[in-house]
């Protein structure tokens, strides 16, 4: 499973579990990426960042 999918499904069951602070933390994450990937975008990048990059 990509980093992403796990972020996105960890995300969809801490707001079931009704845990507050995962979901805003998880959120944060994710917002975090899709800059990345706007960033890496602008530098005509058009896929983005991988999945390796995240974690750099």
């Amino acid at each position: 499973m990509a980093l992403r999918d796990s972020i996105s499904s960890n995300t969809k069951t801490a707001m079931k579990s009704g845990d507050k602070i995962r979901v805003s933390t998880l959120r944060l994450i994710s917002a975090a990426i899709k800059d990345r990937d706007i960033a890496a975008r602008a530098e005509d990048r058009c896929e983005g960042i991988a999945d390796t990059e995240i974690l750099s």
